[in-house]
């Protein structure tokens, strides 16, 4: 918080609730810091595993809502599971960021795309840097599934590109 000229929210957390309170600039300001200190390769597994437990900590905090989603889903296929579940959290980034997000099926395998990514905004760099987002979906897949799925970002507008994308696979990674 101190890289990134961001210590307001030392100790301060915001609620817990749907409302933007932090704006997307100054998240992205945390991340960019991030990737200074560390570099893009030695930042991955940080916002890896901050998108991972960020959505552990939606489940914590919202268990009655999730759990009720959770005990719907058990009644579809595994795909149809991750069809419902990112088409769900794509609705409801949008209504908390605006129009940002957009989820498909295609060919690829099931498909985000963040139109204006808080992940990296302002930000620029070699190559993909969005791994909180590949870390969210990737706990989101798993908690739909049980199942660890591939995910990873094709597509990521620090590096050039117009839009974020990030593709899970259909089929879970093979058990070892």
């Amino acid at each position: 918080m101190n890289h990134a000229k961001l210590t307001k929210y030392r100790g301060n957390f915001t609620p817990n609730d749907e409302k933007n309170e932090v704006p997307i600039a100054e998240f992205s300001s945390v991340l960019g810091s991030l990737i200074e200190i560390f570099g893009e390769k030695g930042s991955r597994s940080i916002m890896y595993n901050a998108g991972r437990r960020g959505f552990q900590v939606v489940l914590e905090k919202n268990p009655a809502m999730l759990g009720f989603v959770n005990l719907g889903l058990k009644l579809l296929s595994k795909r149809k599971r991750l069809e419902k579940v990112f088409t769900i959290g794509a609705e409801g980034t949008n209504k908390v960021f605006g129009e940002n997000q957009r989820f498909y099926v295609s060919d690829e395998g099931f498909v985000c795309e963040l139109f204006d990514c808080y992940w990296c905004k302002g930000l620029k760099s070699q190559g993909p840097i969005c791994h909180g987002e590949v870390g969210l979906d990737a706990e989101v897949a798993k908690w739909a599934t049980g199942d660890e799925h591939e995910v990873k970002e094709v597509l990521c507008r620090a590096k050039g590109d117009d839009v974020c994308k990030v593709v899970i696979s259909f089929e879970p990674k093979e058990k070892n």
